[in-house]
């Protein structure tokens, strides 16, 4: 997935905290619990940021859109997509008749819903499909959707659709250069949408060892992005472990990249839960910036020749299972000594 259809989120929140949305009721005691919301969730205290949050709400007699997209934020991070899909399906609601807002909000739940699509047949994908046509169709000025569309199309292997909407956004006043130039790599070579190269990066684990792209090229890597605070991501370790001990005599590595700040906790919660592959702590957020990665947890499979064949958010009954089918076709996949031409900039 593109760096514009997930950063699109973040670029929504800031624009509804500028714009209209608090609704009904008293406005300054709304805006005086959003803010207090927001003081919690900088520092990651995503309980009490929610209980703000639902009092705004509650004051705004449930009429208030940025309520509804600061829980959409909180719970996000916290890892609770199910729960984050659904305020921003009641922000759609909370926008009323106000069609640009209603549309940021069709925007930010398609967006979601992408993230969470592992397989071109995921049914998430279709949604997102769906979501992204109801902004359109509310704000047609929203030319980024056409952007969005063009990407979700693809990811589908509806290729030549896809290619439409991306010729759409190249065509419209005010498309950003920078991503003119994506939507054309991916109109010249579709698959790239499908499936990106992995981003150079390289970083030292707890344990001292050196991890980069290029040390791990030539195996299957499996990227956890995930912390100590994500519920979700505390879940999943039992099924992580299972799947280090499937794949321990094949060339396969499990990679760990938490966005934790308490070192000594991540510390601890690494040695007792017994994750004996490298772990990360990304206390500068670089690693997480590079690989754009706004939800948790967050899987990557990245094939021998550093390419992302599977991406995914959010942790559930078949994820386990999901993550063993994307390694194994990974696998099996021969190398291609030649594949990173497929990433050299089209010609404007």
């Amino acid at each position: 997935m593109s760096k514009c259809l997930r950063f699109l989120i973040t670029l929504l929140l800031i624009a509804s905290s500028t714009g209209p949305g608090i609704g009904q009721g008293n406005s300054d005691a709304v805006a005086q619990a959003l803010a207090q919301g927001d003081a919690f969730l900088n520092k990651r205290d995503f309980p009490r940021a929610m209980d703000a949050y639902r009092k705004a709400d509650k004051l705004s007699h449930h009429t208030c859109t940025e309520c509804y997209l600061r829980m959409f934020t909180v719970e996000r991070q916290a890892g609770d997509l199910s729960a984050a899909l659904d305020d921003a399906k009641r922000a759609v609601k909370a926008a009323g008749d106000n069609k640009i807002l209603a549309g940021q909000c069709h925007l930010i739940r398609a967006a979601l819903l992408a993230q969470m699509a592992g397989k071109p047949s995921d049914k998430k994908l279709k949604e997102a499909e769906d979501e992204t046509r109801q902004a359109l169709a509310l704000d047609p000025s929203q030319v980024i959707g056409h952007y969005n569309l063009g990407e979700i199309l693809i990811r589908q292997e509806r290729d030549s659709e896809g290619i439409v909407e991306l010729k759409d956004y190249i065509a419209a006043p005010g498309a950003s250069p920078k991503t003119v130039s994506e939507a054309r790599r991916m109109i010249a070579n579709p698959l790239r949408a499908r499936e990106p190269f992995a981003p150079d990066f390289s970083f030292t684990t707890l344990e001292g060892q050196t991890i980069s792209n290029a040390a791990l090229r030539g195996k299957v890597v499996l990227l956890d992005f995930w912390a100590t605070w994500c519920g979700p991501c505390r879940a999943s370790v039992p099924t992580l472990l299972l799947i280090r001990k499937k794949y321990l005599q094949r060339p396969v590595q499990l990679v760990g990249i938490s966005s934790d700040q308490d070192k000594q906790a991540w510390k601890r919660f690494i040695a007792s839960n017994h994750m004996d592959w490298p772990e990360y702590i990304d206390l500068s957020g670089q690693v997480r910036e590079l690989f754009n990665v706004h939800s948790y947890p967050t899987y990557m499979v990245v094939d021998r020749d550093g390419v992302i064949c599977f991406r995914q958010s959010g942790f559930g009954e078949l994820s386990g299972g999901e993550l063993e089918e994307a390694i194994d076709k990974a696998l099996k996949r021969p190398p291609q000594p030649g594949i990173a031409a497929a990433s050299a900039p089209t010609p404007e």
